[in-house]
């Protein structure tokens, strides 16, 4: 393989990202169940020449995109889902409330307003509820091209040495840098 530790420094930026992504949802108290933390990978794929990693959740994308902007997107709330929800949260007497804030009332015909205010508990409330996966890109884009640029220059160094070795076989090759 041509790029390999490109390909390498790739893998790891796969895992950076997914340990960052489920860092950040533990954070923000996004972890009620834990599935959609679980159910987040990162895949490397290859397109002809090109190596692509996509960072996915592998069972519900568009409860991905609830969590990181709850205001863009409308769903239906499972009743149930909510007070198994607010029971292992220590909080079983707010199910009815939530769900009904969720779901709006069927004698006004409105729907509810998930994501503002959303203030339904106390704990975890703060600025930084939302674009888990903006803020986890950002916090990391520094580490993130470092591992992309150290595995470039190693396999630049090696692309040279061959090339090297290859005109000059008796050559000595040394990698100062």
């Amino acid at each position: 393989m041509r790029l390999k530790n490109t390909n390498k420094r790739l893998t790891k930026v796969g895992k950076i990202i997914v340990k960052g992504l489920r860092a950040e949802l533990a954070f923000q108290k996004h972890n009620a169940t834990g599935n959609l933390s679980r159910s987040i990978k990162a895949i490397k794929t290859n397109a002809g020449k090109n190596q692509i990693l996509n960072v996915i959740s592998t069972n519900n994308k568009k409860y991905w995109q609830v969590v990181n902007n709850p205001s863009k997107w409308s769903f239906n709330a499972s009743k149930s889902d909510i007070i198994r929800w607010a029971a292992k949260k220590g909080i079983p007497k707010a199910a009815y409330a939530i769900y009904n804030k969720l779901m709006g009332s069927e004698k006004t015909n409105r729907r509810g307003f998930y994501g503002r205010p959303y203030v339904y508990w106390t704990e975890g409330n703060n600025l930084r509820r939302t674009d888990f996966a903006g803020y986890t890109v950002r916090k990391l884009k520094k580490t993130i091209k470092h591992e992309i640029i150290t595995g470039i220059k190693q396999d630049a160094v090696q692309m040279v040495k061959d090339n090297i070795q290859k005109y000059i076989p008796n050559a000595t090759v040394q990698n100062l840098g």
